[in-house]
């Protein structure tokens, strides 16, 4: 499974998880921060959720 979040214009800003999940239900917290430990701006950002060949991405707003 890979969870990644993207800007509003495509670019991915980091990756949260990159690894084999068993069946079940899991929690992933984002602190806002790029893939170098860069706080980022609020705003509209894309997160995507790729596991067995499949995807769905969808809208979040972060707000500080």
């Amino acid at each position: 499974m890979i969870l990644s979040v993207y800007t509003a214009t495509g670019r991915e800003v980091t990756t949260l998880v990159d690894q084999v999940q068993g069946p079940g239900e899991y929690r992933v917290v984002w602190d806002g921060r790029d893939q170098k430990g860069a706080e980022v701006a609020s705003g509209v950002y894309f997160y995507r959720l790729t596991w067995n060949g499949s995807s769905e991405t969808r809208r979040m707003v972060l707000l500080k």
